[in-house]
């Protein structure tokens, strides 16, 4: 995952940098709530009004659009705050049933209109727009549909003397969402997801508030005193993360089903590839979406997760060719390397009268469970997560750096699926979310090492298969058949 940067504010000298290249100029914020971020939205607009070319007669013409998703949203609390800081009559003009202000300064006129995307008919009115600016108040409510149709409408507008705007772009800000929310990888530009259209920096930036809570926290000069201590009282703290802390989190709707990893514990960097150890693979197939997760367990008993590869649409001969082999060639090479594979894929498949373990075998040393109990990868899992190996080291490390979907599942995008929308009930299996996958195949390389490993699983009674753990920081044996 790409760690959040803090940059100055865009200088004119970016902007027409931006315009000159033919790329877009977008700017993102995310915060608490109280920390000023509408307000900022507002005179940013009125800033960046006064940096156009002004035209015969002097005076700087632009036009912008505000949107937000919905009516009363629009009027409640955006327009609200617009007529707070810019009032009809003293900084322009209102008109109400356009729902536009025209705002006036020495040298400088912006016609701004405010939309919402109640209806189809109001999306359309959008996204026939010809301006020079737009504003999203609360983004990660708008989807991507409209945002990517949106920055076509900028730099369009012409001013009345015919000539083209010097100077246009977007930006908005928001409390986050959960990183369920497309917004997420835009934002943060994860390298796990390349298929989305990420913006690199050039194009886009993205600022993060800190904290309500931190010393560093924003706009408290304007807030009532201990506003944040006493926002906190009584809230979840799903809610105190997302609107206090200004973190992204993860949907409520179900519990997470990996329960014992903690991010602060689990999740850490620059871990190594022993090429003396073997290299385990977990891997979930599938032409919907598959997932390789790379893994190690050291003589200190640390289960080290090395890597992922995610994909879809892929058959498994090609994931061998061209995704597997070529990532092993780069970060591993001369691994010894062992499949721990859905017990599914002993199936064949629809295409062909070949299993996709008779795939693999071709290339790999392949191992799969005799059957695909969730239970037991759970059992597996939750084995690693709880203990602690040497000087109370957390025996399950997960690289930061090469494994951002797993570790963004674990935090509860894998999470267990609800009878119904209404009510909280779990089921017996997890909700299929774009981290089914790589949990799973993580899963499968955990009961790989669970199970193989003597010093962790000795079954003395074969009916009973009572499973008898090693003491607190003794380092499992190897036992690889």
């Amino acid at each position: 995952m790409a760690q959040i940067t803090y940059k100055p504010p865009p200088t004119l000298e970016e902007f027409i940098k931006f315009h000159k290249k033919d790329e877009l100029f977008q700017c993102w914020v995310t915060g608490p709530v109280g920390s000023g971020k509408t307000t900022a939205d507002f005179f940013k607009l009125a800033y960046l009004a006064s940096l156009e070319t002004p035209d015969p007669d002097g005076v700087r013409r632009t036009k912008a659009v505000i949107v937000r998703n919905t009516m009363p949203q629009l009027k409640d609390t955006t327009i609200a705050s617009w007529n707070y800081w810019f009032q009809d009559g003293v900084a322009g003009d209102w008109k109400e049933t356009d729902k536009k202000f025209t705002l006036r300064f020495p040298g400088v006129e912006c016609v701004t209109m405010f939309r919402a995307l109640d209806t189809p008919d109001d999306v359309q009115r959008v996204l026939s727009l010809e301006v020079n600016f737009a504003i999203i108040d609360e983004f990660v409510q708008i989807p991507y549909q409209i945002v990517e149709a949106l920055t076509g409408r900028l730099g369009r507008y012409r001013r009345p003397d015919g000539s083209k705007p010097t100077i246009y772009g977007m930006w908005g800000a928001s409390n986050p969402d959960t990183e369920d929310n497309w917004w997420y990888d835009y934002l943060h530009r994860s390298s796990a997801d390349a298929s989305r259209n990420m913006p690199d920096d050039d194009v886009a930036r993205y600022f993060k508030q800190p904290s309500g809570m931190s010393p560093q926290a924003e706009n408290l000069d304007n807030l009532p005193n201990n506003y944040y201590t006493n926002l906190v009282k009584g809230k979840s703290p799903v809610w105190v993360k997302q609107f206090v802390e200004g973190e992204w989190g993860f949907s409520t709707a179900g519990t997470p089903v990996f329960s014992s990893f903690n991010k602060h514990v689990h999740v850490t960097k620059g871990l190594q590839f022993n090429k003396f150890l073997p290299l385990v693979v977990g891997f979930d197939p599938g032409l919907g979406g598959s997932a390789f997760v790379f893994m190690q367990l050291d003589l200190q008993g640390h289960l080290n997760v090395l890597g992922e590869l995610i994909q879809r649409g892929i058959g498994a001969q090609r994931l061998v060719d061209e995704r597997l082999k070529p990532y092993l060639q780069a970060r591993f090479p001369d691994a010894r390397v062992k499949l721990a594979v859905d017990p599914a894929a002993r199936n064949r498949t629809q295409t062909d009268e070949r299993t996709i373990v008779q795939t693999l075998k071709k290339d790999f040393d392949v191992w799969t469970e005799s059957n695909n109990r969730l239970p037991l990868r759970l059992n597996a899992i939750d084995y690693f997560a709880a203990r602690s190996v040497g000087a109370h080291e957390p025996a399950l490390r997960i690289d930061g750096d090469h494994c951002p979907m797993l570790i963004r599942g674990a935090m509860g995008g894998w999470r267990w699926a609800t009878h119904n929308k209404h009510d909280m009930l779990k089921s017996d299996e997890p909700e299929d979310t774009p981290y089914t996958h790589v949990c799973d195949a993580f899963a499968y390389g955990a009961r790989y090492f669970h199970k193989k490993d003597e010093g962790v699983e000795l079954r003395a009674d074969p009916k009973k298969a009572t499973a008898i753990n090693p003491a607190q920081g003794q380092a499992p044996r190897y036992h690889f058949r």
